[in-house]
């Protein structure tokens, strides 16, 4: 008879639970931000268009970029830049007599850089 007293045990229904969320980017740092992760204020505004700073004092900046400002130099332009400047080494090199660093010359030299000379 014990057997037949046993209740029937409902079934759970799942649970419905709401989608997370994604966190939108920072928008308010401070002073003590700016100086130990600039990099990490400066994503954010690139991201968010600006951020706001508030000093020790409590006054709030904004920090915005600049759309207008570009670096002087490109990345492509500072890279001709050197292959030149490489260039006309080699040919004053050539000019004052080298012809590179010979055979017996890098083997020195690798000697020198692991510490065996």
């Amino acid at each position: 008879m014990v057997s037949d007293m046993k209740s029937k045990t409902t079934a759970k229904k799942a649970v419905r639970r709401p989608a997370t969320k994604v966190a939108a980017p920072r928008r308010v740092f401070t002073v003590r931000d700016l100086n130990r992760q600039p990099q990490a204020v400066l994503n954010a505004a690139r991201k968010a268009g600006g951020v706001h700073v508030h000093s020790r004092s409590g006054e709030r900046f904004l920090m915005k970029l600049d759309p207008a400002a570009k670096s002087a130099v490109s990345d492509v332009e500072h890279r001709r830049a050197f292959h030149e400047r490489l260039k006309l080494l080699h040919a004053q090199m050539r000019e004052a007599g080298s012809s590179g660093i010979t055979e017996e010359g890098w083997d020195t030299f690798s000697k020198m850089i692991a510490g065996e000379t």
